[in-house]
């Protein structure tokens, strides 16, 4: 297994079938998927199809105004590869990416029921629960900040 690139494309069969439950008629492009600065990354297995996918992306963070900042979404990973690593793996990789760059602060609209994957990992919830409109579930604002400024 390894962690690459991958073009948008690539990242919606995971999408649709674990973030949106398999509806075929779900939205799974979202918007800025293919603008500049956009990352998709997938863990791959020995033959090349993806396990886990995830997207980040230049957006500013409200709550970390004036800080660079990438949005990371569409996190999905098979669910019967679920728990084995593989989102932590991307998620690393996100992270060094974004150290890389000189990125200040990883945020996600972070599915309640995810919430502890991500805490695990050094992320913090902030705000209120909210739904968002593609999916009708509770999600909160999560946040890593990566670079603390000076």
């Amino acid at each position: 297994m390894r962690v690459a690139e991958i073009p948008a494309e690539a990242t919606h069969e995971l999408r649709r079938r674990v973030l949106r439950r398999g509806r075929r008629e779900a939205e799974v492009r979202f918007a800025g998927d293919d603008a500049a600065g956009t990352l998709h990354l997938a863990v791959l297995d020995d033959d090349g199809r993806p396990l886990a996918v995830a997207t980040a992306s230049p957006q500013a963070c409200e709550r970390r105004a004036g800080r660079t900042a990438w949005k990371v979404r569409g996190m999905a990973v098979k669910p019967e590869r679920q728990g084995e690593g593989l989102g932590g793996r991307l998620l690393e990789e996100i992270e060094a990416r974004a150290t890389g760059a000189g990125i200040e602060v990883l945020w996600a609209d972070g599915r309640d029921s995810a919430l502890g994957f991500y805490r695990r990992r050094g992320w913090v919830v902030e705000g209120e629960s909210y739904l968002t409109p593609a999916t009708g579930l509770a999600h909160h604002t999560i946040i890593r900040d990566v670079l603390l400024p000076p």
